[in-house]
Order: C-alpha cells, then structure tokens, then sequence
C-alpha cells in the first residue's frame, strides 16, 4: 500500500472514530439531560385532575409534559415495549434539560389503573411526590357514569335503560346489574377498564398498591370539595407540598372538563371515539403535529366538526336517587375507612353525616359540602 492510500485509510478510520465519539457524547448529554417527573398526580378520574392541571400549567416553577395533559405511556403496558427513553426523551419530556430549576410533573387520572402502580413503583424514585385527588365517592360513580355514556363506554342494555328512563333510574339499574352479580363485582378491580365507574371509586384499594416504595411524607391527599370550597388555600398547601411558592399570576378559579353533554345516540359516541383514537394516535402520541403539521391541521378540522355533531347539552340535571346513595355508601364504606386511617382523618363530616356513617339513620341522605361544587367534576 503507497503512502496515499494508507494517508486516506487514516482518514477514514479517524472520521469513524470521530463519528463514534460524537454518538457517544451525544448519548451521554441525551442521558444527563433526561428529568424524570418530580411529582405525580395520580387521580382520580371526575375528582379535579383537568382543573388542577390547568392551574400548575400557569405556575412560572412548573413544567409538565408538552401538548398532551395524559402521556399514555404508564396507562397502556403495551407501550412499555418501547421503552422509557422513549417517554421521557422523544415526546414528552424532551423539552426539559436537568438544568431546568422548574419542578417537573404530571397530572394523569389514568396512574391507578391496573398494572401502574407495579411499574411506576419500579420507575420511579421514593423521592417523587404523590397526589391523589378523590371526591365522595358515590358522587364520582354517578358522574364518571354520565362521562362514559356520553362516550359509549358502557353496554347498550344500560344506554337503552337511560334513553328510557333517564340517568338517576337508569343508574340505580346499571348499578344493582353489576354490584348485585359475584362474577362482575369480583372482576372490577382485576379488569378495571372495564368497570371504570366502581373501580376508579375504590380509592383505598388503588392507593394501597403505592404504599411502601413511597414514603407518607411524599404521598398527598387532595379532597375536590375542600378544594372546591377554598381553591386558593388548596393550591398554596399543594405548591408548598410540591416545592415551589406561590404565583400571583395564577387563576386558581378555573373550572375544566366539567363534562355536562350527551352523545346524541350511542352509535355517535362509538364513532367518535374511534376517530378520538385515531387523534391520540396521529397528535398525542406520533406528534404529526410537528412532523406533518398541513396534514394534521385537516384532521384537526375534521375532528372539531365531528365532535360538535356527535355531542348535544346534557339536559337531564336529576340527581342520584336517594335509594342508589344509601345502597353505593354501603358498597364503598370500606373503602372510605380505608382513606381516613390513611390521612390520619374522619371524613364523615365531608362525605357522609355522621349519623349515616354509623349506620344509625339509614333512610337519611348524604349530607352535601358547601361550596361551589360543579355537577360534574374534571
């Protein structure tokens, strides 16, 4: 070999060389840049998530995960297969450096849903901050049934019951099919996607899977009617809770997703549905918005259309029949003393009358927190 070629064989073999050292230090600033979330708000669904992601999103010392509020990435174990570097680096939280002095999180209703706990567990550190947010929870089940009828989540025997009787009546029935068969009431917390409505309600049982990887200090718990009733004292415990101070810009007044619509039948709710597949996949989760932002725009506009045609106003305003209150109370009594040994406090006096929690006046109703309590949570 002559002088030149063993000159441009050097070349090559230092360009090489070059070329695996910038991947490697690529990598390695890539790894050092990664910020897992320092905080989680973990549920539950139709207890105020929407509303306080909205309220940390305006916090100047706070980040959370860019364009979607629920990165489906612990909700979904099929997607675990694509690993975490993934979830943290390309969609979610690529956007924020180690260096970053904001504090960074995630507002997920989805977190308590089975099999997340087990992996969030693993994931994450006994450092990360817990927030659990939960509501009286035979008012949750009464809303989160509304939400998912709207949505065609629930069977058609129960859509067919509420276009004929309404939703209280409706309700009491759904209830009694479910509650009422061993088979089913024994399959809500192993399949709870499929019974949303009663295992989102089971705070305890969800919240007992978190317990001994995170220490009590690092786990909150955020009660929608207090939160309701003060929201800025909910907010500063929330801030001081999470690390950061108080923001005089942040509206703490604001009302998110409180879901007060009907489908217009049960075949347009399914439809939509699909297509709102199609969105998570095309935005929240390739993010063509970025890539492809023409071709999603069309989407979009498709997808707005869709949804203003495919939803009415929900005027069906009856309230939960005093009967399906008594029976649910029973159902989630345990449940509920569960939560108060964990917060180290009663909740009769914020969910139940005391009377009605000892079992001592069960033909009363529940007693109703003051304040301003929407219809239907976020």
């Amino acid at each position: 070999m002559d002088d030149m070629d063993r000159m441009g064989s050097n070349a090559e073999n230092v360009e090489k060389r070059n070329k695996k050292q910038k991947k490697m230090r690529d990598k390695n600033d890539r790894r050092s840049n990664r910020r897992n979330p320092e905080f989680l708000c973990m549920g539950f669904q139709k207890c105020g998530t929407t509303t306080l992601f909205e309220i940390l999103r305006q916090h100047k010392d706070v980040v959370l995960c860019r364009d979607v509020k629920e990165p489906m990435y612990y909700r979904v174990p099929c997607l675990w297969s694509i690993g975490r570097k993934w979830y943290y680096q390309r969609r979610y939280y690529g956007h924020i450096t180690a260096e970053d002095p904001r504090r960074c999180g995630e507002v997920n209703a989805g977190l308590t849903f089975s099999g997340c706990a087990k992996k969030i567990c693993h994931d994450f550190s006994p450092d990360t901050k817990l927030i659990f947010m939960m509501r009286n929870p035979v008012d949750r089940a009464y809303s989160s049934y509304k939400y998912f009828l709207a949505r065609g989540f629930l069977p058609k025997g129960a859509v067919r019951e509420d276009q004929k009787y309404g939703h209280a009546e409706a309700f009491d029935r759904y209830v009694h099919s479910v509650l009422d068969d061993p088979k089913q009431e024994g399959r809500i917390m192993r399949q709870r996607l499929n019974y949303l409505v009663f295992s989102q309600s089971r705070y305890y049982s969800c919240i007992q899977e978190y317990l001994g990887h995170f220490p009590e200090e690092n786990i909150r718990f955020v009660f929608f009617e207090e939160f309701v009733r003060d929201e800025k004292a909910a907010c500063r415990d929330l801030f001081g809770f999470i690390g950061i101070g108080e923001d005089e810009s942040v509206d703490c007044s604001i009302r998110a997703n409180e879901g007060n619509e009907r489908a217009v039948s049960d075949a347009a709710a399914k439809k939509f549905q699909i297509i709102k597949g199609f969105h998570y996949g095309f935005y929240e989760f390739a993010a063509l918005t970025y890539w492809l932002p023409g071709a999603y725009n069309k989407f979009k506009g498709y997808y707005d259309r869709e949804r203003r045609e495919s939803f009415v106003s929900d005027g069906d305003k009856s309230a939960i029949l005093p009967q399906t209150r008594e029976y649910l109370e029973a159902y989630f009594a345990d449940e509920v003393r569960g939560i108060e040994r964990l917060s180290g406090r009663s909740l009769k006096s914020l969910w139940y009358p005391t009377e009605k929690y000892l079992g001592k006046a069960q033909n009363q109703s529940s007693e109703v927190c003051p304040g301003k309590v929407p219809e239907d949570a976020a």
